[in-house]
């Protein structure tokens, strides 16, 4: 019976450690019982082992702190909520969804509520954004709503999802609120990256909707070709080439028309002063 009793004993504790995420820790259950060690005994001498520690990580920071230690059933059920609050919330998959997440959050005695709090107003903050930087974001990237709270949430974790892209969809959103057409998402990017003349999404944009239709109405009277993507070309990308075609067409109309004030000409090679 003894035996029975033993055996009930390291299967209780070791189901026990298993449910901590430490199941690599039954032999050395099984080995204290053989030493002759009781349950309470081999669980005070496990929670000594590196395992343990790395598992609770967040306790050593919390006791440095001052802040007492939580016990595993209270770290594993605030780990728990942790990920309920984050799931719910619709966060992408890989975005705070495992131990090591959370063990910031302990460590900085980041209550549930408190979290539930900051997810909420992170919420918030994405139905206000400007709708069109929202669907910018939908549509180059395919950004949900849980992505951006992710971002606002923690902008150094979702670097790595987000905040790379989310300079370049500042030209999207931009072109949407102007009713231009949308470049390649590579273009917006290079953009965003510094190739080019720096000039501002919103600045650029308006200027592009203001020469792209005089312009591609003179290349057509020209015989030549003029685009929303020839604008981008010079205003964002600074390529010579580009402003010698708006050059070119403006000094075409010119000629056509000398010795006449000719306001839409004038007007053309006004929108670019000073950019460049």
């Amino acid at each position: 019976m003894a035996v029975d009793a033993s055996q009930d004993a390291i299967a209780n504790l070791t189901k026990t450690f298993e449910n901590f995420g430490l199941g690599s820790l039954a032999p050395r259950i099984v080995e204290f019982y053989t030493q002759g060690y009781k349950s309470d005994t081999i669980m005070l001498l496990l929670q000594d082992t590196p395992e343990f520690k790395q598992r609770f990580a967040a306790n050593d920071a919390r006791v440095k702190a001052g802040m007492p230690v939580l016990s595993p059933k209270e770290y594993l059920a605030t780990e728990s909520t942790y990920r309920a609050i984050l799931r719910d919330a619709g966060l992408p998959k890989g975005f705070y969804d495992d131990q090591s997440d959370f063990e910031r959050l302990i460590s900085g005695d980041v209550s549930a509520t408190e979290l539930k709090q900051r997810v909420d107003a992170a919420a918030k903050a994405v139905d206000n954004t400007d709708p069109y930087y929202r669907d910018a974001l939908q549509n180059m990237y395919g950004l949900d709503a849980g992505m951006m709270i992710a971002h606002i949430l923690d902008p150094e974790k979702a670097a790595p999802l987000v905040q790379k892209q989310a300079k370049a969809v500042e030209y999207g959103a931009a072109a949407a609120r102007q009713g231009l057409t949308q470049s390649p998402v590579s273009q917006y990017e290079a953009y965003a990256g510094g190739l080019g003349t720096g000039v501002g999404a919103e600045q650029g944009m308006a200027q592009i909707a203001s020469m792209t239709p005089g312009l591609t109405a003179l290349a057509q009277i020209s015989g030549d070709q003029y685009s929303q993507a020839t604008a981008e070309e010079e205003v964002f990308g600074g390529l010579a080439s580009a402003q010698r075609k708006r050059q070119k067409l403006v000094a075409e109309e010119e000629a056509r028309f000398t010795g006449r004030s000719n306001v839409e000409s004038k007007s053309l090679k006004g929108d670019t002063a000073g950019l460049f």
